[in-house]
């Protein structure tokens, strides 16, 4: 069971209903810092959003981060040696969902004046910010931002682009192999995009630094399938397309095959 949380939600609002409700169902991270197969959560009820159900009292028994059992506390029965976490009067639900993430960006938006003279006015500060920061801080800043969604009860994230080279599958692989706290995370890698996208009136020195580090370029259905084996190459699991008045159907269709044949 799952949430979709859409990115124009107020974050302060989806954290401060996530905290007062105490969602628990980062369970993989809490296994994760625990010697014990097993974990079992005990709160004063846990919400079923698909039934609308409330079961009060309720235990959750995760075994080696995976939700095996979930069920009234008189039921529910955990092996010798399992961790107990006593929530008290909390409420559970399952892990919210951020189907659209940029977890490594930070823009600032421009004044209304300033912004409204660019083609990419609410964009274009972004971009900029791309390259004037370091990898190494933008990778820290992801590391911040996938805890705080994990804190504020998203499990899963699909980040879509604006992560350089491989800062995404980066942060991905580290939070599955334990090194930092943070949701599971679906990476897209590059974004795939034609010439005339995103970078339009942009200062062509800066725009062709930008292209190569945040951007494949799609020019013809040759550079469409390059575009995608130059992602999967980074091992990512989704393909993200800008799809534009510039790109054409035969570069698009490039791109959805060359990515199926990839499993993506």
């Amino acid at each position: 069971m799952t949430f979709l949380v859409q990115t124009n939600w107020p974050m302060k609002q989806i954290r401060n209903f996530l905290l007062s409700a105490a969602l628990i169902f980062a369970a993989g991270q809490l296994t994760a810092e625990s010697l014990a197969p097993f974990t079992l959560i005990k709160a004063a009820r846990l919400l079923d959003p698909r039934t609308g159900n409330v079961l009060s009292p309720a235990a959750v028994l995760i075994e080696n981060g995976k939700i095996k059992e979930v069920g009234a506390p008189a039921k529910v029965q955990a092996p010798s040696g399992t961790k107990v976490i006593d929530l008290g009067n909390a409420t559970l639900l399952p892990g919210l969902i951020d189907s659209h993430t940029h977890l490594l960006v930070d823009p600032i938006t421009p004044a209304e004046a300033e912004r409204a003279r660019h083609y990419n006015g609410s964009f274009l500060p972004g971009l900029l910010l791309a390259i004037v920061e370091s990898p190494s801080k933008r990778v820290l800043m992801g590391a911040q931002l996938a805890r705080e969604d994990l804190e504020s009860g998203i499990t899963t994230v699909r980040n879509l682009g604006h992560s350089g080279i491989d800062g995404d599958t980066e942060l991905r692989d580290a939070i599955n192999a334990g090194r930092v706290p943070g949701p599971r995370i679906l990476a897209s890698g590059r974004k795939l995009i034609t010439r005339g996208d995103y970078i339009a009136n942009l200062n062509p020195a800066l725009a062709d630094a930008i292209l190569e580090q945040e951007f494949l370029l799609i020019d013809g259905t040759d550079r469409a399938r390059q575009a995608v084996r130059q992602n999967e190459f980074q091992n990512v699991d989704l393909i993200k397309v800008a799809a534009d008045e510039n790109l054409t159907v035969p570069e698009l269709a490039a791109v959805v095959e060359e990515a199926h044949r990839k499993h993506l």
